[in-house]
């Protein structure tokens, strides 16, 4: 999946260079809104199922505690919109996670453990590479970075520590709610 962030990634950070960002910030935050209430509510679009465009690749994974998930993967849809997760990390810098887990829960039909755990790996490589653009554009302020860097460090290990903790069904609302208040203050932002 990073094959399909990573180039989304290099154009989300050109794009920032080249197109206003207000309208992109308005139209990305009103699609986040959209996909925190699929993640929260049982109405969500994901119930109906969405078309297989390759054969489903079937995954069995035991994590370190012994739990199993096993399930069958939507893979060429998930590659498809795998770039949309790189594009909006590198357009708006709110980490393509926001998309990347809905889309492997609601399209790839992965468990919500497994989505998270995966799209943090995932978000390694798109951000090096939306991170090598905007420093070659000269958008990165490395006397902030240092100091942000710690708070995201730490927050990442006590966010992965609780997420073992939680069900699959209130771990998804609970992200569902986050993504939501990021849509909102994204969309006051560029009210």
């Amino acid at each position: 999946m990073a094959i399909a962030t990573i180039p989304g990634a290099f154009v989300g950070a050109y794009l920032t260079t080249v197109i206003e960002s207000r309208l992109l910030g308005l139209i990305f935050g009103f699609f986040l809104v959209f996909v925190a209430l699929n993640m929260t509510t049982k109405f969500g679009f994901c119930k109906f199922g969405f078309p297989r465009i390759s054969d489903s690749w079937h995954r069995k994974i035991v994590d370190s505690d012994g739990k199993i998930f096993e399930y069958d993967i939507n893979i060429g849809l998930g590659l498809a919109l795998s770039f949309f997760g790189g594009f909006s990390s590198g357009l708006l810098g709110i980490g393509g996670g926001s998309v990347m887990v809905p889309i492997m829960c609601l399209v790839m039909n992965m468990p919500m453990h497994v989505a998270v755990a995966t799209s943090m790996f995932i978000m390694i490589f798109t951000s090096i590479s939306g991170v090598a653009t905007h420093i070659s554009f000269g958008n990165v302020l490395f006397e902030y970075v240092v100091l942000l860097s710690i708070g995201v460090i730490f927050g990442a290990q006590l966010g992965a520590y609780f997420s073992k903790r939680i069900s699959a069904k209130n771990l998804r609302r609970i992200f569902g709610v986050v993504l939501l208040l990021v849509s909102v203050r994204m969309i006051l932002k560029y009210i």
